[in-house]
């Protein structure tokens, strides 16, 4: 189907070396892309997002990198641990399933 003719597009117009992809584990077992001719590399491990008592958005972690806290919350608000001063904040660590990484080698000549 779909998937199969962008691989194919994208090969045809850059001719690259490699793909890597990565399957959200929350949706997808990878099936799609072994069936592509992509090979399982490996599985990542679960990463983590925040969400804010009583809001619904999952917002990324890198957002909240320690040394951005300072900037986000003020200096009256930031605790010992970026866990720590986002848990004084109202927010909830929630984690994901990870993620199946895969490669697609092409053929180089």
């Amino acid at each position: 189907g779909g998937a199969g003719k962008l691989i194919k597009y994208f090969e045809r117009e850059y001719k690259p070396n490699t793909i890597i992809s990565y399957a959200d584990k929350r949706w997808s077992t990878g099936n799609l892309y072994e069936k592509l001719g992509f090979i399982k590399q490996k599985d990542s491990p679960p990463c983590y997002f925040y969400i804010k008592s009583g809001k619904i958005n999952r917002e990324n972690r890198v957002k909240y990198q320690k040394h951005k806290l300072l900037g986000i919350f003020g200096e009256d608000k930031l605790k010992d641990t970026e866990r720590l001063t986002m848990i004084h904040n109202g927010y909830h660590r929630i984690w994901d399933c990870g993620n199946g990484v895969y490669t697609k080698f092409f053929n180089i000549g």
